[in-house]
């Protein structure tokens, strides 16, 4: 006698169902600021490996022989910085999130093929960040629950 603890394929794609319409409608009723602040994080810690894989393949040395390395460092600071004014919901800290997170996109994106020929890791890396902060930045412009809510 033998006993599988396992599930139907009926039942596993209607817990999947189950799971993204409760996703779904918990964007809908308001949480979609904690969507964006999960796409941030990611985007800040996409970020992160990024110099990881920049210091792997070598900084380019400037006129001087100095590395950008402070200036990386500092820089990915300050962005976690304006993300924790994100967090807690200053208004100037989310549209300069957003602004730079189009920009983001506008500037990189076109790059992606390039660096692919390059250093594919990099590219798959930079792609992701690029997703997360285009979602993050639609998920901060979407309007507050209080403005979608409809009239009875």
């Amino acid at each position: 006698m033998s006993a599988v603890n396992a599930y139907s394929r009926d039942a596993v794609s209607a817990i999947e169902t189950n799971r993204a319409a409760a996703w779904t409608a918990r964007l809908l009723r308001g949480e979609r600021h904690a969507a964006a602040l999960t796409g941030l994080a990611l985007a800040y810690a996409l970020s992160w490996a990024e110099l990881g894989l920049s210091l792997l393949i070598g900084l380019p040395a400037d006129a001087a022989g100095g590395h950008p390395f402070a200036a990386s460092v500092v820089a990915r600071v300050l962005v976690g910085v304006l993300y924790l004014c994100v967090a807690a919901r200053l208004q100037w800290a989310r549209w300069v999130t957003v602004a730079l997170g189009f920009a983001s996109v506008v500037l990189v994106a076109p790059t992606l093929a390039l660096q692919w020929q390059v250093f594919p890791a990099a590219a798959v890396v930079s792609g992701l960040a690029v997703v997360c902060k285009l979602s993050a930045s639609l998920f901060l412009l979407a309007p507050a629950a209080r403005a979608v809510a409809q009239p009875v």
